[in-house]
């Protein structure tokens, strides 16, 4: 039986980085390739281990752009926004007393700046940042610490995520999970589990 239920943040509660291309576009005035911000640089942010403003003069270097780091991070920060319906099924969840879980790749100022904007924190039990675990999915090694850390049994734990590598590393340690595509397929799938909001 599913007692807890772990979620994604990015692309799952909120839209993460994914798609603010087209916001920079905008501002350059020339197609931005829609995985930009991706880089070894990127890796460290959500490890912990630099800072949201070393990581994103790392993107203007090897893009070559004329802008400023406040820009691009004004740019990136408004495509942070609630993905309509995932609030309410995790505050349903809530009532219900599932125990709740948030698992995300994220660097901290971020994580800061989102928690400021949407308070979603609050409606979890524990939440778990890469940043501060310096662990990161797909690694099984941030699956266990979740695991060893708030004592849960894996076979009663239910993760949701968009990514297939996250989803795929909490199966091989026997956590049931679901890749999320949007919130009104969410609950169609929790139906699966005898989850009905």
């Amino acid at each position: 039986m599913i007692t807890t239920i772990i979620f994604d943040l990015s692309e799952v509660y909120l839209q993460g980085i994914v798609g603010s291309h087209g916001k920079l576009e905008k501002i350059l005035g020339f197609q931005v390739d829609p995985e930009y911000f991706y880089n070894e640089a990127f890796d460290h942010f959500m490890l912990g281990q630099i800072t949201e403003e070393t990581y994103l003069k790392t993107v203007i270097d090897r893009h070559g752009w004329d802008i400023a780091v406040d820009i691009l991070k004004t740019a990136v920060r408004k495509n942070f926004i609630e993905i309509h319906g995932t609030r309410k099924i995790i505050e349903q969840l809530k009532q219900k007393g599932y125990t709740l879980v948030l698992l995300s790749n994220q660097g901290k100022e971020w994580g800061e700046y989102c928690e400021s904007q949407y308070a979603y924190h609050t409606l979890f039990d524990h939440v778990v940042y890469s940043y501060e675990v310096h662990l990161a999915k797909p690694s099984k090694d941030i699956f266990t610490h979740v695991l060893t850390t708030l004592k849960l049994n894996p076979e009663e734990c239910l993760f949701i995520d968009d990514n297939i590598k996250n989803i795929t590393a909490a199966r091989h340690l026997k956590i049931t999970a679901l890749q999320f595509t949007n919130s009104e397929e969410l609950k169609a799938s929790l139906r699966k589990f005898n989850i009905s909001l």
